[in-house]
């Protein structure tokens, strides 16, 4: 569990003792003369945290907090290939902490689960001077000859995150450096369709008793199904016809795998079938393809497979929980669209990995902070914690390097944890929050 105390402690042991050791180990700083690594590393962190869109003289009065006397055109030249390893050193002492809410989600429905996984990557593209370092798919419309690609996993239930793991860009979700095997017990996984296969979902479903752990996941399309008696199941057949009607039975999932799942069929309105459709052609062309006719087909129903037993997840349960694969695309969007983590104002190569991984340790310890300020709450929003803390954290940097973490942090997250950090409660369309907690009308869950 963490705690204020724990999180200054790993705060000051990374950005200041290890920063300092990192730097001389990389050859970033040989001998500190103007900073140390603990000076740049924190004021290009939290400056960047505080302001996503800094120019390099903002960095520079950052970089003044901590007394560093230096020039524009002095950082500008800082950024080099050793930069960037130091940052990205820094970001990999981060994510191996894997820090956790001290208190779990007020939510009857998540906890009869030990944890609640959310699963997914997503890609950013880089110069492609660095396609050595990271490559891309590259050649075809709409991919990059240098990308790199975030793998996060994300219990939503007891707020700690792996991750993100950074890979090159061409590699396939089914080849995540997150093992399948490394789910802690009693766990519901849930990821999109980039995630499925037969393999991963022997792996999860295989433990029994204590250790046993759970998954809900869409149907990939093409997925054989037989009867639990051994009969092959025609899909087409078995489908419901009336909008909003809902069919479930026992089946085995797999060809020779023949896991044995519950199917969950339902029928979505017209206008939810034809977005997916739109997606799915939108998502087939970016990689230069059609989607299948089948997929495009079976897009008029919500097919979701589960080895939760109905006696611990109904099926209007099942299909409010499907809806929380999307927190972790929310994480991402707060990442990219708030923290600006896949833009810059620079051409430069090193500068512009330099500013990704620092980018990154940013985002990390905004999660940190947000999961110990406001995780137990259901109704908190990410979005609005995220902008307390872009105009709080300067106290935090200067506390780092004047003393008193502490009370810096307590301040912070006392308001992160203040009413002006949750959901406004919707009435047309209730949030996730409402119908985790509020049993409203399953059929909303249908979007």
């Amino acid at each position: 569990m963490s705690s204020v105390s724990q999180i200054a402690e790993v705060l000051q042991q990374v950005l200041d003792v290890q920063a300092c050791q990192l730097a001389r180990e990389t050859g970033f700083i040989e001998r500190e003369r103007n900073f140390s690594g603990a000076d740049f590393a924190q004021s290009l962190i939290f400056g960047w945290l505080q302001e996503p869109q800094i120019r390099l003289d903002g960095l520079i009065q950052v970089l003044g907090r901590r007394e560093v006397k230096l020039t524009s055109s002095g950082l500008s030249q800082r950024f080099t290939q050793a930069c960037a390893t130091f940052f990205q050193r820094l970001l990999s002492r981060l994510s191996a902490m894997q820090m956790q809410a001290e208190a779990a989600v007020d939510s009857r429905l998540l906890r009869r689960f030990g944890a609640v996984i959310v699963e997914d990557s997503s890609s950013i593209q880089l110069p492609s001077e660095l396609a050595t370092m990271w490559r891309g798919c590259g050649g075809s419309a709409g991919t990059s000859e240098s990308t790199i690609k975030l793998f996060v996993r994300w219990d939503v239930l007891n707020g700690q995150m792996w991750g993100p793991c950074l890979t090159e860009g061409r590699c396939n979700d089914h080849r995540s450096p997150l093992a399948a095997s490394d789910l802690p017990a009693r766990a519901l996984y849930l990821a999109d369709l980039g995630f499925f296969g037969l393999e991963r979902l022997r792996t999860i479903c295989q433990r029994e008793g204590r250790d046993k752990r759970y998954v809900v996941t869409r149907l990939q399309s093409g997925t054989t199904l037989w009867t639990r008696r051994g009969h092959q199941i025609n899909l087409r057949a078995i489908l419901p016809r009336e909008v909003g009607e809902a069919k479930e039975l026992g089946v085995l999932v797999g060809k020779t795998a023949r896991l044995p799942m519950r199917l969950i069929l339902v029928r979505v309105p017209k206008e939810v079938a034809e977005q997916r459709r739109k997606q799915l052609w939108e998502a087939a062309q970016a990689h230069g393809r059609e989607p299948g006719e089948e997929t495009l087909y079976l897009a008029d129903w919500t097919i979701v497979i589960t080895n939760v037993a109905v006696r611990q997840l109904s099926l209007p349960e099942v299909l409010v929980l499907l809806r929380l694969r999307w927190q972790i695309e929310r994480l991402f969007r707060l990442w990219k669209e708030y923290g600006c983590i896949d833009e810059w104002r620079s051409k430069k190569p090193w500068r512009i990995l330099s500013e990704l991984y620092a980018k990154l340790c940013a985002m990390l310890i905004q999660q940190w902070l947000i999961h110990e300020g406001c995780w137990s709450d259901p109704h908190r929003s990410l979005v609005k914690a995220a902008q307390v803390l872009r105009r709080e954290v300067n106290r935090l940097m200067v506390a780092l390097y004047e003393g008193d973490v502490e009370q810096a942090l307590v301040s912070i997250l006392r308001l992160i944890g203040g009413p002006g950090c949750r959901l406004n409660r919707r009435k047309q369309q209730p949030g996730t929050d409402q119908l985790l907690l509020e049993g409203l009308d399953w059929q909303l869950t249908l979007t």
